[in-house]
């Protein structure tokens, strides 16, 4: 007879072992959230106010910090100085991709002095470096 084949039996050890053996929740340490008479509820843990749902407390949270927020003239310099900023991004998205295409510009006219044959759509892109010039200053003003 194997004697551990018998033990494994009867604790029912998935590793060749005994099995652990069952603990109470009181061998935790007490009182446990979201535990009521021995069984696990979840989401009935800390912090929870009776009759509310989360999403119930989350919109009254909402609603509480709209009431504490700053007077309305406030605001409106707020979202001035807002969009003022963004012109200012916006210009300088601009300039920034007017200045890529007159980099571009450039190499294309290196190539031609280095004797390479360019395509059409490259030397429209050529003749249109005097618009780009006039853009940029036009944009660093």
């Amino acid at each position: 007879e194997n004697l551990s084949s018998g033990i494994n039996a009867e604790y029912g050890g998935s590793r060749g072992g005994p099995a652990a053996a069952p603990r109470s929740l009181i061998d935790h340490g007490g009182d446990l959230p979201n535990v009521s008479g021995g069984v696990y509820k979840p989401g009935g843990g800390g912090g929870a106010v009776p009759g509310m749902t989360r999403n119930q407390q989350k919109n009254q949270k909402k609603r509480e910090n709209a009431r504490a927020k700053p007077a309305a003239g406030q605001l409106q310099q707020e979202s001035a100085v807002e969009f003022k900023s963004a012109v200012v991004n916006e210009n300088e998205k601009k300039l920034k991709n007017l200045k890529k295409k007159l980099y571009q510009v450039q190499k294309l006219k290196e190539q031609v002095a280095a004797g390479k044959q360019l395509e059409k759509n490259q030397l429209d892109k050529i003749a249109t470096e005097n618009e780009l010039v006039a853009e940029i200053q036009k944009l660093e003003l």
